[in-house]
């Protein structure tokens, strides 16, 4: 689990506009062109086998622990009908350190529904395969859109989620675990210490999480 932004309107990197020209010639003039007011905070959950939920929530308010939980109690009614059968295993629930997510309340509903919450050290970002595959690919299929209103935006999200195939969510949760292993090995300054012992639960989580990958389908 994991959020982001999705804006009405998010423009592309500069050299993604990048021109050839003549040594000669004069750079081309080029309008600034910012990021839109208009934006939602996408929570999305999902697993290896695609997008099980997904929230909205509008500018200018806050996910709090009591947001989360009720987020929580949500993703059990979609865990029942979108993964039908998989419920007979604790369900493995990775998300970062944000206080709502450690909130009495949250940590308490996430217990009630039977969710195992994996240990997740902060300051890992390297840890988070939403931001490691899902939503860079998710925000470079849209940047450079102009939107005509923050629906038609929020539209464009889930006809991509629905694009991407099994294989795209399986691999993208399992192929982090080299990526963070490589990290781990390279903190080798005193500095780092205390992440290369945080980065001791990257094989528990990714263990963890290709057994659940890897579960075929009750007969």
């Amino acid at each position: 689990m994991d959020e982001t932004w999705i804006y009405q309107f998010d423009p592309e990197p500069k050299n993604a506009s990048m021109q050839w020209k003549r040594p000669s010639s004069p750079p081309p003039k080029k309008a600034k062109v910012t990021q839109s007011s208009g934006k939602v905070m996408l929570s999305c959950f999902w697993d290896c086998e695609g997008i099980i939920m997904t929230d909205y929530m509008e500018k200018g308010k806050t996910i709090t622990g009591e947001y989360y939980s009720g987020l929580l109690k949500r993703l059990r009614s979609e865990l029942v009908r979108r993964r039908r059968g998989k419920l007979r295993n604790e369900v493995l629930l990775l998300h970062d350190n944000v206080p709502a997510h450690r909130a009495r309340q949250a940590v308490e509903t996430a217990d009630q529904c039977g969710y195992e919450i994996l240990p997740h050290p902060p300051y890992s970002p390297d840890l988070a395969p939403s931001d490691f595959c899902l939503f860079p690919n998710l925000k470079k299929s849209i940047k450079g859109r102009r939107f005509e209103d923050i629906e038609d935006a929020i539209s464009a999200v889930e006809e991509w989620f629905q694009a991407q195939n099994d294989t795209f969510y399986s691999q993208g949760l399992l192929k982090v675990k080299d990526s963070c292993l490589k990290l781990a090995g390279k903190c080798i300054s005193p500095a780092f210490r205390m992440h290369m012992r945080a980065h001791g639960t990257v094989t528990k989580i990714f263990s963890l999480l290709h057994d659940a990958c890897s579960d075929p389908e009750p007969k």
